[in-house]
């Protein structure tokens, strides 16, 4: 599979002109074109653009401001943008990447990173929270994980400091699918690391070439090397390593109508519970299931999810009133699998047999009395 190109951010924050814009796997072609062109500036600038989007820019303005000035210097592997003055601390910047100015026709989409300097180091250093699926027994078709952090992280550090082990402590190579643009959050807490999904579909060329990321069976280690480092350009406080056996895969749409259900008393504060036979998604459980009133209004609340994301609770704002009520649940929640209200995640893309969902939301009345 050729390796597609990566757009960085890079500096320490002890040093503020040390912050570069970079992009980094280009092919050994493109790099010897890129030397040999006469206009090489020209054709650098079109190609990697670093823009001011805030603070004080209007929206949609940014697009009618100049470029960001600097020099290009064409590396080995890649492309380095170092501005003619450093980047201003808590100003925010847009990087895009054009590979269509350099035919790239392996590399389809621009890429696009948006980014600040840290005005100074404050407070501890990063760690790593949690990962989840928090259970130590996972699927063999697991989909993805999410590493959450303390503190905002930088990115491009995954690839090299995040991998999955075997049993004997080796690192399992083609398992771990990397993006181009690492798949953070908007606070740069939440790390989605997914499996190669390629691997996970059967029937396609990587699954039959290569089988799935994990076998039934066996033990795996999640490694998140210290490496990584946070937005003030320190390390993580320390390496973390989730250890985990591998089960059978699921391969079956959502059934509803198997959760368990428990209603609190009227005129309290306890939570509705929801119990699941499998572990759902831990992200999507935040925003696709909710409560709402018989007439449709959201009730307001705080959700907790916990038993390795197999319960989800809700606690209202206020006290339950004596009355109907429903719990609504999107079509795009999924379980760790990527199984959802539509189907299995891998089933056949023209199939109509099975069970299905033709509508957005899925909802059950409920009765608190």
């Amino acid at each position: 599979m050729t390796e597609q190109p990566t757009l960085t951010i890079n500096g320490d924050p002890r040093q503020p002109r040390s912050w570069f814009v970079g992009i980094h796997k280009l092919p050994p072609d493109v790099i010897g074109s890129l030397v040999a062109c006469p206009e090489s500036d020209r054709l650098l600038q079109a190609m990697l653009r670093v823009r001011v989007i805030g603070p004080g820019v209007p929206e949609g303005a940014a697009d009618d401001l100049p470029d960001v000035a600097g020099r290009y210097y064409i590396l080995e592997d890649g492309v380095r943008f170092i501005p003619r003055f450093p980047f201003e601390p808590g100003v925010r910047f847009r990087a895009t990447f054009e590979p269509r100015q350099i035919g790239l026709p392996q590399c389809r989409e621009s890429l696009a990173c948006e980014f600040s300097i840290p005005r100074e180091i404050r407070g501890p250093r990063a760690r790593v929270k949690q990962v989840f699926p928090t259970s130590d027994a996972l699927p063999e078709n697991l989909l993805r994980f999410y590493a959450c952090f303390s503190e905002p992280m930088q990115r491009g550090w995954a690839e090299k400091h995040i991998m999955l082990l075997d049993a004997a402590g080796r690192p399992v190579p083609d398992v771990l699918y990397r993006p181009p643009l690492e798949l953070w959050d908007r606070s740069m807490t939440c790390l989605t690391i997914l499996l190669d999904p390629g691997r996970l579909k059967r029937g396609v060329g990587p699954n039959r070439a290569l089988g799935p990321p994990l076998e039934e069976g066996r033990q795996y280690t999640l490694a998140i090397d210290s490496g990584m480092l946070d937005m003030s350009g320190r390390p993580l406080r320390t390496s973390f390593r989730k250890t985990f056996h591998v089960l059978a895969a699921v391969r079956e749409g959502i059934a509803v109508e198997q959760w368990s259900i428990r209603l609190p008393r009227p005129k309290s504060r306890e939570s509705l519970d929801l119990g699941f036979p499998r572990p759902m998604d831990w992200a999507l459980l935040w925003h696709t299931v909710s409560v709402a009133s018989e007439g449709g209004q959201p009730i307001e609340g705080h959700i907790s999810i916990d038993q390795c994301e197999r319960r989800w609770s809700f606690t209202p704002k206020s006290f339950w009133s004596p009355g109907s009520y429903c719990f609504c649940v999107e079509s795009s929640l999924e379980d760790v699998c990527g199984n959802s209200l539509l189907g299995p995640f891998d089933r056949p893309l023209r199939s109509t047999g099975g069970r299905g969902c033709k509508t957005a939301r899925w909802s059950r009345p409920l009765l608190i009395a």
